[in-house]
């Protein structure tokens, strides 16, 4: 992918603590500690076990998995490969929906997002699919928990934190800057 790819913001959404899916809202108020109200808000959160490699599970980290988004061409092709004719962002979990990233997932890590707001998101890298949103999938499309995580693979969007806070709305517009080393390498 080429330095400085446009796309839009499709949806903006909010996942309150506790809840497996998220919300659509109007406005997605961030500050450094992600989205204001989400459940993964905070500067710091427990490692995981998707951290075991560097961290034992329950390990005080930064919190670098602030917020989710997924391409509207990703949930797509999700929704093809599990045989359902949809799989809403809301559903997943995801704090923002974009349209015209269909390879979002495979966004190197440290990519910037600049959205036209003056928000900026700085990319960990892939948000890797569970049984948890697969659960919430399968409430609203009929469908098992463990069928989500096998069609989402390669597909389910990516984790990042603020690197400078704003508002983010619907129709933004989002400017994707790609670290030189990979756009060379």
């Amino acid at each position: 992918m080429s330095d400085a790819t446009l796309a839009t913001v499709a949806g903006t959404f909010v996942g309150a603590p506790g809840a497996a899916g998220s919300a659509p809202v109007d406005v997605l108020a961030l500050d450094f500690g992600g989205v204001v109200g989400d459940r993964h808000h905070g500067l710091t959160m427990r490692s995981t076990v998707r951290e075991t490699r560097v961290h034992p599970k329950g390990t005080e980290i930064r919190n670098n998995r602030q917020l989710s988004l997924i391409d509207e061409a990703e949930l797509t092709a999700i929704a093809a490969a599990m045989g359902v004719d949809r799989v809403d962002g809301a559903w997943v979990g995801a704090n923002v929906t974009t349209v015209g990233l269909p390879d979002l997932t495979r966004l190197p890590e440290l990519t910037r997002l600049v959205f036209s707001g003056g928000a900026v998101i700085a990319l960990n890298g892939e948000n890797l699919p569970c049984t948890t949103a697969g659960a919430e999938v399968g409430r609203h499309a009929g469908t098992r928990p463990s069928d989500f995580p096998k069609a989402a693979l390669g597909r389910r969007g990516v984790t990042g934190w603020v690197e400078r806070p704003a508002a983010i709305r619907p129709g933004e517009t989002i400017t994707v800057l790609v670290p030189r080393a990979a756009r060379e390498g």
